[in-house]
């Protein structure tokens, strides 16, 4: 059951700083608010990719940008959506943190911007979505916190990581394991969570679970976001490399190649 804790009470406390302001048509509706415009992206952008798949070349490389932390960076997001844009990639994946306060109108500009790319973008949410009524918007606009999709021979595992926001049951292993356990014809695989399974704020009582199937099913990439900067560690030296992006004020994000068996990332600065 999710509980209102710090990071929640913080989020009200702006909210009500801001209420004097409501005068002059800051929001046009209450920001919590779950009657959202758009609805079940994951499941938009999802079909979107398999149409994609039924046309790709079976040996093609495949090409996909990683970005996280857009918050309310509008202007920044704009441009690292033109960025990407002008680079040849299938699908796009958000590693949460969509917005600031999990605001229904932030989610919906942000989705207005997002949704200028040239391709599908999947995500997952982040701590900040999360705060107030803001995974209950996330779920209406974007679909199941816990979530995947295939392409071709890859695996791409969503993972809600936001202990804090939720309770002890998150992140969810037992999902994660299911997910993992992919047929034979699956040869790589990412997954894909706002908060890496070592940071102060994951949850400490299964961070060395998270990291064991990591290992056990050789995950080619492990995905985050959440520290606004952009790192490549292995921090269990088990062999998986676990990489972090930037936040898009930072003006750059991840290029990941697939070509294979053989994965290659890069930043990409705009």
């Amino acid at each position: 059951m999710k509980t209102l804790n710090r990071r929640q009470l913080c989020g009200w406390l702006a909210f009500l700083l801001l209420l004097p302001f409501s005068s002059c048509d800051l929001f046009d509706y209450h920001p919590y608010e779950g009657n959202v415009t758009y609805k079940n992206l994951t499941a938009e952008n999802v079909a979107r990719i398999k149409a994609l798949e039924s046309t790709f070349p079976a040996q093609a490389t495949l090409k996909f940008a990683f970005i996280s932390d857009t918050h309310n960076f509008f202007e920044e997001k704009e441009a690292m959506v033109k960025d990407i844009n002008s680079r040849n990639v299938a699908f796009v994946l958000h590693g949460g943190d969509i917005t600031n306060y999990g605001f229904t109108d932030e989610f919906e500009r942000s989705h207005r911007v997002l949704s200028k790319l040239n391709a599908p973008y999947v995500t997952v949410i982040g701590n900040h979505d999360c705060l107030g009524d803001g995974d209950k918007i996330y779920q209406a606009m974007y679909g199941p916190l816990n979530h995947s999709f295939t392409f071709k021979n890859n695996k791409f595992i969503f993972l809600n990581s936001n202990f804090l926001e939720f309770d002890a049951s998150v992140p969810d292993l037992d999902y994660l394991q299911r997910e993992l356990q992919a047929p034979a014809d699956i040869t790589n695989k990412f997954v894909v969570a706002h908060i890496s399974p070592d940071h102060g704020e994951a949850n400490p009582a299964k961070a060395m679970g998270y990291a064991t199937l990591m290992q056990q099913f050789t995950v080619g990439l492990s995905l985050h976001g959440h520290i606004h900067g952009h790192t490549v560690r292995q921090p269990y030296n088990d062999g998986i490399t676990y990489l972090t992006t930037a936040s898009a004020n930072k003006r750059n994000y991840v290029m990941v190649t697939v070509t294979g068996n053989t994965i290659t990332h890069e930043v990409i600065t705009f």
